[in-house]
């Protein structure tokens, strides 16, 4: 059968308030047009659904195992629909994050506790990881997004913003004097170790 599916949704309605006219309001939509689908529907199914008396409608027993059906795949739609909202709105779901231990305490864990006050339904998963292990796990997906400190080397697929500067400073032994009067990028320093 090739039934619409808007007529599976009226009819939900009209089983429910058992009333043609009530459920043209709670649709939005006119007491002819919701008669109108019921008939069709009728037609297209190849049943009677209801009975008409003077207190509205009552479900014929094909109704009545139809409203079963109906009902459940109602409730399924509805609740999907709710978790939508939910997700765009951010009152529920989870967030990973991917952090690099000097991201992690010199920006974000102030930024994470502001976020969750405004945002308590918002379960915040955070990994630990060196910057070269966040930026994995983002091409990789194991984490929605990650803040790392740089030198930060990432492909073209992934984008990357600059959120903080900060600026390090090496504290070394007798051994490292000679440098103290030098400005050293990161990867001069790797050189020493």
């Amino acid at each position: 059968m090739d039934v619409n599916f808007e007529y599976y949704k009226i009819f939900y309605y009209v089983a429910r308030y058992k009333n043609f006219t009530k459920a043209a309001q709670a649709l939005g939509s006119s007491q002819p047009n919701v008669t109108r689908a019921m008939n069709c529907l009728e037609q297209q199914i190849n049943s009677t659904l209801f009975v008409r008396n003077n207190r509205g409608i009552q479900l014929t027993p094909e109704g009545e195992k139809l409203y079963i059906r109906v009902t459940a795949a109602m409730t399924q739609l509805m609740a999907a629909e709710e978790e939508l909202a939910d997700s765009a709105s951010l009152s529920h779901g989870s967030i990973s994050i991917g952090a690099s231990e000097t991201a992690l305490n010199i920006f974000l864990l102030d930024k994470l506790k502001a976020f969750h006050m405004v945002n308590p339904g918002i379960r915040l998963k955070i990994y630990n990881h060196s910057t070269p292990e966040a930026v994995d796990a983002v091409k990789n997906g194991l984490v929605d997004f990650a803040v790392v400190s740089s030198p930060v080397y990432a492909d073209s697929s992934l984008k990357t913003v600059v959120l903080h500067s900060f600026q390090e400073i090496l504290v070394g032994g007798t051994t490292f004097t000679a440098l103290g009067s030098q400005e050293l990028s990161i990867r001069e320093l790797t050189d020493y170790h």
